[in-house]
């Protein structure tokens, strides 16, 4: 007997399985359904691991029953997956014991940021959950210095050479599973800081602790500004029309968490900084798949329920994806090239007249146009 259930691709089977998770105790009938019905099950595995939620999605579809329904291959890789990620977090839990202890000792207290904090607060049922390829910390400026020469005291070496510019270093010892990531500020420019400085998260954290080790955790709101910030500003996901599945199930399960968010303060924090569209773009993403986001209040504007509509079918269309993310890549370059300064003009003055007047450089930059575009998400 055939089902009636509709074929669905793997980015509206992945959401809606890590949805229910959440919301519910076992998979609906629905979903029953659709995941019998699904054939090509290694574009599911590979959506869900170039979505950074493959441990997640493996755990989750485990917790509601689904594994039986799967075949042995496909079942084998989603434990193994999810079982790789909790014990390779274990290891990095305490690698983290050891970082911060190095810092306390030099009486520094920092401030866990992004996913690192998952490995204390228990958002997710467990650590295997989230995909972590580094930690980030934040310290105060004045700190800042003296931080680096204890961890470079203690065997931690710089990674990439540190720029008076740069506001943070990226450190690493020998045998660790991920590099450390020493921040002072949140955000690179001005306008940014605006959304939410690193003066603020400091005032706002509280004190947890790992191992005999004192570290801090930001306020649940400023874990949703940070996390919206930065990747829909920082890494201009805003800009490319991408909101990967692993910052959606986050910022849900933050809302979900904080029965009192602070919701005015959220929205005052992105309209002074002259950022709404980006975070109401994203509530507008919850909703889309299927996490339940805060109800919107008022209309949307059009240029907000366009980029909802993209952002929409970049998840589910490649063809779209394509289509829509190398005009986007140029642009982000193109405003990078213009806010940075090269011997007091904008860079974007610079390449002009480099590519005028020197043949060599005309063919540099025309092989980074035609090459060297944005990666496929």
């Amino acid at each position: 007997m055939r089902s009636n259930a509709r074929r669905v691709g793997p980015f509206d089977l992945i959401a809606r399985v890590l949805a229910e998770r959440f919301h519910r105790s076992e998979a609906s009938d629905g979903l029953r359904a659709i995941v019998t019905c699904a054939t090509r099950w290694e574009d599911v595995v590979a959506r869900a691991r170039g979505e950074l939620v493959l441990p997640a999605f493996g755990a989750a579809a485990r917790d509601l029953g689904l594994l039986g329904s799967l075949e042995p291959k496909v079942r084998a890789s989603l434990a193994i997956a999810h079982a790789a990620s909790l014990e390779r977090n274990g290891r990095i839990r305490e690698q983290l014991a050891a970082f911060v202890g190095v810092l306390n000792h030099a009486g520094i207290e920092p401030v866990l940021l992004k996913g690192g904090i998952r490995l204390l607060d228990g958002l997710y049922p467990d650590s295997g959950w989230r995909s972590m390829r580094d930690l980030d910390v934040l310290v105060p400026e004045a700190a800042f210095g003296d931080a680096l020469k204890a961890l470079g005291d203690a065997g931690y070496r710089l990674v990439r050479p540190l720029e008076p510019k740069h506001k943070e270093a990226l450190v690493q010892r020998d045998g660790d599973a991920v590099p450390f990531e020493i921040h002072r500020e949140l955000f690179a420019t001005g306008r940014r800081q605006r959304l939410l400085r690193g003066s603020d998260v400091l005032s706002g954290s509280r004190t947890a602790t790992i191992e005999d080790a004192r570290i801090r955790l930001p306020s649940t709101v400023h874990q949703l500004v940070h996390l919206i910030g930065h990747s829909q500003i920082g890494h201009s996901g805003y800009a490319y029309g991408r909101i990967m599945l692993r910052d959606r199930l986050e910022a849900a399960l933050l809302q979900w968490q904080a029965d009192d968010m602070e919701w005015e303060a959220v929205c005052e924090r992105f309209d002074a900084a002259g950022y709404r569209r980006p975070l109401l773009v994203v509530l507008l993403a919850l909703s889309d798949g299927g996490f339940r986001s805060r109800p919107m209040r008022g209309r949307i504007d059009p240029v907000t329920a366009i980029q909802q509509r993209r952002i929409a079918l970049q998840a589910r269309s490649a063809a779209m994806t394509r289509l829509s993310l190398y005009p986007a890549w140029c642009a982000v370059v193109l405003k990078l090239q213009i806010m940075e300064r090269e011997a007091g003009w904008p860079r974007i003055t610079q390449t002009v007249r480099r590519f005028l007047l020197d043949r060599k450089e005309r063919q540099r930059i025309a092989k980074i146009l035609v090459r060297g575009g944005p990666r496929q998400w």
